[in-house]
């Protein structure tokens, strides 16, 4: 089963901004098994989901680093995010 981590944070447009940059920079040197990471914006509140294949290639990755991806970029823009992991029911 695929899982999600959910990063969440409070931020300004211009912090959305530069974290979409930095996503976007970030493509090709993304984990392997990140299959999708979409970035929402709403009412000054942020949501990076980052959607892995599966559940263990997730927990192989948290035991191997320090901080997740969208984490790590988060930090880069200034905020320090929320995270949540869970599972995915539905991927279409």
């Amino acid at each position: 089963m695929m899982s999600a981590a959910v990063l969440e944070a409070e931020m300004t447009e211009e912090q959305v901004r530069q974290l979409a940059e930095l996503m976007e920079e970030g493509v090709s040197t993304r984990p392997a098994e990140v299959r999708l990471a979409t970035l929402h914006y709403a009412e000054g509140k942020a949501r990076l989901v980052a959607y892995w294949n599966s559940a263990e290639a997730l927990d192989e990755y948290r035991a191997s680093s320090p901080i997740l991806r969208g984490e790590e970029l988060m930090n880069k823009v200034g905020v320090q995010p929320t995270v949540e992991i869970v599972s995915v029911v539905a991927f279409g």
